[in-house]
Formats: C-alpha cells, structure tokens, sequence
C-alpha cells in the first residue's frame, strides 16, 4: 500500500512533465475554466452559510461549566466541517459537470502513455451522454458511502482527545474517495463496476496519494483549483495503466 502511495504522488510529476512537453496545455482551459467557477460559487457559499456554525453549535451547550472550552472546541469543528463540506460538494459537481471533457483528457493520455492510438474516441452527443451516465451507480455509491463516514468521525471527533485522530481520518476518507473519482476515468475503459470497486480496494494506496495531493493543490489559491481536475486525471490515468499492465 505504501509504495503504491507514493508512486501515486511521484505520478504528479510525470502529470506535469507530459502537460509541457506532450502538449496538453490545451486540455486545461475548459476544465481550469469551469473548476474556478464551481469552486468560487461552492466555497462561497460554503464559506458564507457557515460562518456562524461553531457559533450555532455552542448554543446549543446549555451549562455555564467548561463552556469556553467547549466553544474553542466547537468553532473548530465548525471550521473543519466548512472546508469538508466545500470540498465535497466541489468533487462531486465537478465529477459530473466536467466529465466528458476529463474522460477524453485519460484518453489522450493513454496514448500518449503507452505510445498507441485509442480504439475509441472523439466528441459526439452520444459520448457525452453516456460519460454523463459514466458511472452513476458508482457516483452514487461513493457519494453515500463518503457522506456516512465523514458524519460519523465528525461525530466521533466531539469527543476529547478523539479529534487528534478522526480530523486526518476525514482528509484520508476525502482522499480515497477523490482518488477513485479520478480513476475511474480510465477504468470505466477496462472494467465493469464491481471490478472498478475491487481495483481500487486492492490499490487503495494509489486512490489515497492521488487524492491527497489533488486536495493539496486544490489549497493552492486560484491555480489550485485551475489544475487539479486535469493533473490529477492524468496522474490517475498514469497509475491504473501501470497496474493493469502489471497485472
């Protein structure tokens, strides 16, 4: 699990290296585009709407007793819960906005990768629609699961002494599940969804590193969020080809 963690991150590099000097600039104007608007309105609103939540969740202590603990504690919380709600719902809007454009990006860059032209490909109504499609019960799957382990180690992380755990426990959660988001682009190709499930259960390491530095970037003012939908699916799509050759 480790070493495919950190080949996961090493993957951003050769990202990089194939968007200067394969020439895949291009890709990253539609994409960058749209994810600074996604991500100006989601975190907007995500910052406006939860301004007052630590506060509102202080009201909600009803003893004098420990009560400036208590809301140092909840303030926090409601800081962390912030940034996890607007990062939530900026990956899911994007998977679904963005991904006919992302699915041809993997394509590209398996050819470029293994050096031979794609069976499939080019822009078409029907393309678009069914990479609309791509993946509904997954997005789905993912979207719940996601939800109900992030609600349960935010609870967790009430209790003292417990959040120095679950608050790294929530970002490896956003982690894995962002990283399977941007690999299914090339394993859709591959596999059917079960399979794509226990890809990625066997290459969790992968999943993790991948989605880790797609949600650092994502931190990285303006460019942040300029670059990581297409770094990341190329990185992605340079690890699952990898593991399927290996395999």
């Amino acid at each position: 699990m480790l070493h495919d963690f950190f080949k996961a991150i090493g993957s951003y590099g050769t990202a990089l290296t194939y968007m200067t000097r394969r020439r895949l600039w291009h890709w990253q104007i539609v994409p960058g585009l749209l994810s600074l608007l996604i991500g100006a309105v989601v975190f907007g609103l995500a910052y406006r709407f939860g301004d007052n939540l630590g506060s509102w969740m202080v009201s909600w202590y009803p003893w004098d007793w420990g009560r400036s603990v208590v809301e140092k504690v909840f303030h926090w919380i409601g800081a962390i819960l912030i940034v996890i709600t607007g990062l939530f719902a900026y990956r899911y809007i994007l998977l679904m906005t963005l991904s006919p454009v992302l699915s041809l990006l993997s394509e590209q860059t398996e050819k470029i990768h293994l050096g031979a032209p794609m069976q499939q490909g080019g822009f078409s109504v029907r393309r678009m629609v069914r990479d609309v499609r791509r993946g509904l019960y997954l997005t789905i799957r993912n979207l719940i699961r996601e939800l109900l382990w992030t609600a349960l180690l935010s609870l967790l992380s009430v209790i003292p002494g417990i959040n120095s755990f679950t608050t790294p426990a929530i970002f490896a959660v956003q982690s894995f599940y962002a990283g399977f988001g941007n690999m299914d682009f090339t394993m859709e190709r591959y596999m059917a969804p079960r399979e794509r499930i226990a890809f990625v259960r066997r290459y969790k390491g992968l999943a993790i590193g991948n989605g880790l530095i797609f949600l650092a970037i994502l931190f990285i003012p303006l460019i942040g969020l300029f670059l990581a939908p297409t770094l990341g699916v190329i990185a992605s799509t340079i690890d699952v080809l990898d593991r399927l050759e290996r395999e």
